[in-house]
């Protein structure tokens, strides 16, 4: 385990290695979990993790903040607008054909909203994102196909390597992986009955990892502002590793960035804050009521 600490860490480079090792094996002589609770605190980073198969049970760094959602209004739309709600998306323990039907399923249920409310008398769009927390990045993506635009999304930045993903041809690619095609088959051909609308993405700080980085896809469209409150800050991107014993370490190794190449250490801020006390649905109505030009709001 220290080794691939060693190989993988995003801050491998300011790291004693030599003190890191010693001190989780002071720790292994309590137990297994201290040693790789010692290990995830020393390696300074709060995204990582360490999933026990045998307990089945998650492992993080010794004082960080047990995660805890924000209650959140719902939003109360308005029949000019379209409104979905990006949940995150959990992968299945028991199988990869599991993760992809259930994948499957989840593309399909939101797409299947889009096109139930899609008009063209509609004013613009309201994308959820405040109460996903992460998961699997590419289900969020895919569904939002329709609102992405044909380019770079993002990339991740790990040992200064850029690893792109982008929209090509209505199929979401990760550096050279179709996700599309491994989760639908086919490209999500769907367009929508008005491209130029404005779209309203709501954040907050329940928006983390994978829903912070559906955010950041979604900056590739002009059209798009944000609004709420700063994300959790979980902008990076972590290797997945199994280990001889079967436990999963789940280590950061690299940063997000957005279509620009600009990095996001510390989450995504929002264009419009809007504290809890303030009216959401005012301060958007009012943003969609301006004009259709999002450079003038």
């Amino acid at each position: 385990m220290i080794r691939e600490f060693e190989r993988n860490s995003i801050n491998k480079d300011s790291i004693d290695w030599k003190n890191f090792e010693k001190k989780v094996w002071q720790s292994a002589v309590f137990s297994k979990d201290s040693a790789v609770i010692t290990a995830l605190t020393l390696n300074g980073e709060k995204h990582s993790s360490y999933y026990d198969q045998t307990a089945e049970t998650y492992l993080s760094a010794k004082g960080k903040k047990a995660y805890s959602y924000k209650k959140i209004e719902p939003f109360e739309n308005e029949e000019t607008l379209g409104y979905i709600n990006i949940l995150p998306f959990i992968d299945s323990r028991k199988s990869l054909d599991e993760t992809l039907k259930k994948g499957a399923e989840y593309i399909t249920e939101n797409l299947e909203n889009i096109k139930k409310q899609d008009s063209k008398k509609l004013k613009g769009w309201v994308i959820d994102l405040r109460k996903n927390n992460g998961g699997n990045m590419w289900p969020m993506l895919i569904s939002l196909t329709p609102f992405l635009e044909n380019e770079i999304l993002g990339y991740f930045l790990i040992e200064e390597k850029w690893h792109e993903w982008s929209k090509q041809e209505n199929q979401i690619i990760n550096g050279s992986s179709n996700q599309t095609k491994k989760f639908i088959d086919a490209p999500l051909e769907y367009k929508l009955k008005n491209e130029n609308l404005k779209i309203a993405v709501l954040i907050n700080g329940n928006t983390a990892s994978s829903g912070e980085a559906a955010a950041i896809a979604l900056m590739s469209n002009p059209n798009v502002k944000f609004f709420g409150n700063n994300t959790a800050g979980y902008t990076t991107s972590n290797s997945t590793i199994t280990l001889k014993n079967n436990d999963v370490l789940i280590l950061t190794s690299g940063v997000m960035a957005d279509y620009t190449k600009k990095e996001y250490w510390n989450g995504v801020k929002p264009n419009f804050k809007i504290s809890e006390t303030d009216d959401l649905k005012n301060e958007i109505l009012e943003w969609f009521s301006k004009n259709t030009a999002v450079n003038n709001g």
